[in-house]
């Protein structure tokens, strides 16, 4: 009982030292419940969303009817005929309307009634985003429709009109369902088929075998789309993934910074009460009692600290799964709290913790009580990088500083890890705002010389509209990476429409082959190397040649002059799929495939930089309070230890600010070091990380950190390093000159 009073006392009397302690357990248990849960809700919603409403592999367009019935019975497969149109309902409004399927990528009531003969079934977003409500009517062509209620589509979970808009923008578009007779009545759509297949093992390998028979028969594919390449569903995996690999990575490095510290406090009390340690194993205590006596410490930090973080994960999930739910739309009826995660919060920390205060307890302990009772003091003697600096050319004040590091590799080893942490914590977003920006204005708005760009249905041979500049395109998967997919360009060797410049940063045509730089380093392929790819469309097999490498980080692509392209192709010469140019045209109905504006394009990506503005402020501000943490725990472990010291250097007549100075910029080159090491390795991480999602993604995004931002970054860790500063000044204020008198008598 005696000890147990000893506990809570000496916790109480560095109160700040466990509060950071207890602090940082919590934080990282909270944060892997939370991400984690989040991680497994938002899996378990798709998975059975895609089962549920039978999510298709693939949407495609042919020019002729197929025999379904044959075709789900060759290839075991469920296939559904459907149509679906864009009406603009207002000028930059769009509402994408699909007919109702009962077979294959099937809606979903989430609130309301199902459809009616005259009704009409729209997603919740966009309802939120333009006031309708359930009960109102939309005017389609002169008809009017009741919003019946709420629906999702389980191939439209991230609503958004292209894969180059990137980020949903429900105020302009949306989607919605008609019953099949009141779809077909509106013009201006098209119909398409989507097939999924009942063997949910090797899908990919099913759907080129799907492919190339439709193209052995004499069917003409005008398009096809697998859902493995839409990021309207993979963004939820891409999500998945990230949090998963988060929910590892943040924790486990605040727990790992836990160990340290709590290691580093309770061998520095062992060391300062190794007298009455000693006393007490005289008195009778056995090294087992003593042991558990120190090892309450960890344990009351690991538990307390778990059990607080979990509850708290707990109750972060619901409101993280809706704020989610504002960008993917799923049923998500019930939230699934498993048990696991929190028995790993819990264990966790109990474990690495407690085993690393054993570790250290346990090898203290080891000496006999005579010993013991003498006092462990600190080793006086200069060790190897003391020596090794030679620090007797260097005046009072640097030797000072140098000594408490070089001395105390463990605490200077923490405060180092530390900083490095809360700079990857701070500069993260920093750095994907900065990526995207980088995306934006040294790669799309580089590369591009134009407005617009419009790809027809079928090639075409005729001059182009004056003032416009025709090009052709295919989409291919190389042969030895079937999960990649990039777009080879064929444009006029005299092209003014692209700006494409080598790694020397001088300007090239595509009169040669060309490849941007993201490509040839995630194929890893060079200069003079040759590459066999497989093309979407038709599967042929072409082996090309790389002649230059293009320095730019527009995307993943593939230049080679236009009349190279059509006669690799067997292409008719000088026929081409689209044009590029800076006016908005009218075409016929059925004419045009697809448009993309360049503004467009640019709007979704700064849309998508003010969006990770709120993550960005999150990590800034978690990041200064936890440098907040590290750096005061650090410094009051320099006060204590120096205690003595401080004491004798205000006898000497030393004034306050050269004793604070003296004390506390002692840690100003490991925090700065902390930083310069923090940069390369959160940039490597990042770097990392979008790697890993790049499938999910179906794009490279280049990862860069602006200048600026590094230095805000620094700017930000230094004044958290001032303030803890600035709350340990009164530590040393309190410390009596009468300390050194009272040591010299002992």
């Amino acid at each position: 009982m005696a000890l147990t009073r000893k506990v809570l006392r000496t916790m109480m009397e560095h109160k700040a030292q466990y509060i950071g302690a207890l602090v940082m357990v919590m934080v990282s248990c909270l944060l892997f419940v939370a991400m984690m849960m989040v991680s497994n809700n938002l899996d378990s919603m798709f998975n059975d969303f895609s089962s549920n409403n039978v999510l298709g592999d693939a949407e495609f367009q042919v020019e002729r009817p197929l025999d379904i019935t044959m075709l789900e019975s060759k290839f075991d497969a469920k296939i559904e005929k459907s149509s679906m149109v864009d009406y603009d309902l207002n000028p930059g409004q769009t509402l994408r309307i699909f007919a109702e399927n009962s077979r294959v990528n099937i809606h979903e009531v989430v609130e309301g009634n199902e459809l009616s003969s005259k009704g009409i079934l729209i997603d919740k977003l966009f309802a939120g985003a333009n006031g309708l409500s359930i009960g109102d009517s939309l005017s389609i062509q002169g008809r009017k429709y009741e919003i019946n209620g709420y629906m999702v589509l389980p191939n439209y979970i991230y609503i958004i009109k292209s894969k180059e808009e990137m980020i949903n923008d429900p105020k302009t578009f949306g989607i919605a369902v008609l019953s099949k007779e009141n779809q077909s009545t509106i013009e201006g759509g098209y119909e398409f088929y989507s097939v999924r297949f009942n063997n949910r093992e090797n899908v990919h390998q099913q759907e080129v075998e799907l492919k190339a028979y439709l193209l052995s028969q004499g069917t003409n594919i005008l398009k096809w789309e697998s859902t493995e390449n839409n990021n309207k569903v993979t963004v939820v995996a891409m999500e998945v993934k990230t949090l998963s690999s988060m929910s590892k990575a943040v924790p486990g490095s605040l727990l790992l910074l836990t160990v340290i510290l709590l290691s580093i406090l309770i061998k520095r009390m062992i060391k300062r009460e190794s007298v009455v340690v000693g006393t007490l194993y005289a008195q009778g205590y056995r090294k087992k009692e003593l042991i558990m006596h120190y090892m309450t410490f960890s344990i009351i930090i690991s538990l307390l600290g778990g059990i607080i973080g979990a509850l708290a994960g707990f109750g972060l999930v619901k409101p993280m799964i809706n704020f989610l739910m504002m960008a993917f739309t799923m049923p998500h009826e019930k939230i699934i709290y498993t048990l696991y995660p929190v028995m790993i919060s819990l264990l966790a920390p109990a474990i690495f913790i407690c085993s690393a205060s054993f570790f250290v307890i346990n090898g203290l302990l080891k000496k006999t009580p005579a010993e013991l009772m003498k006092g462990i003091k600190s080793s006086d003697k200069s060790n190897l990088f003391e020596k090794k600096l030679k620090l007797d050319r260097f005046k009072f004040k640097t030797k000072f500083q140098i000594r408490e590091q070089v001395r105390n590799l463990s605490r200077s080893g923490f405060l180092l890890f530390g900083v490095i942490v809360a700079t990857i914590l701070l500069l993260y977003g920093l750095t994907l705002q900065s990526s995207l920006d980088y995306m934006l204005n040294e790669g799309i708005a580089s590369l591009y010389n134009l407005k617009y760009e419009y790809v027809y249905n079928e090639l075409k041979q005729e001059a182009p509209p004056t003032g416009f500049e025709q090009f052709n395109a295919i989409y291919v998967t190389p042969d030895f990476d079937r999960n990649s997919n990039f777009a080879i360009i064929g444009a006029l060797p005299d092209t003014l429409r692209l700006n494409i410049k080598n790694l020397k940063g001088e300007k090239i045509v595509p009169d040669k082959v060309i490849i941007t730089n993201i490509l040839s380093n995630k194929l890893d392929i060079k200069k003079g190397d040759e590459i066999t790819v497989i093309s979407d469309e038709d599967l042929s097999k072409y082996t090309i040649k790389i002649e230059e490498i293009a320095d730019s980080a527009a995307g993943e692509f593939m230049f080679m002059p236009l009349d190279d392209l059509n006669a690799m192709t067997g292409y008719p010469a000088g026929s081409y799929i689209g044009i590029w140019g800076d006016e908005k045209l009218e075409f016929g109905k059925g004419e045009i495939r697809s448009t993309k504006s360049m503004d467009a394009i640019a709007a979704g990506i700064k849309n998508l930089i003010v969006q990770t503005g709120i993550m960005v402020y999150g990590l800034t501000i978690s990041s200064f309070f936890l440098g907040l943490i590290i750096i005061f725990i650090v410094t009051g472990l320099i006060i204590e230890e120096n205690r003595n010291t401080i004491s004798l250097i205000k006898v000497f007549g030393y004034k306050k600010k050269e004793v604070n100075k003296l004390i506390l910029d002692s840690n100003t080159y490991v925090v700065i070091l902390g930083y310069i090491l923090g940069v390369p390795i959160l940039v490597t991480s990042v770097s990392a990380l979008m790697q890993s999602l790049t499938d999910s993604m179906q794009m490279m995004i280049p990862v860069h950190l602006n200048i600026w931002y590094i230095v805000f970054g620094f700017v930000v860790v230094m004044f958290t390093y001032e303030s803890a500063k600035f709350l340990s000044k009164r530590k040393i204020n309190k410390i009596p000159m009468s300390e050194a008198l009272k040591a010299g008598t002992e």
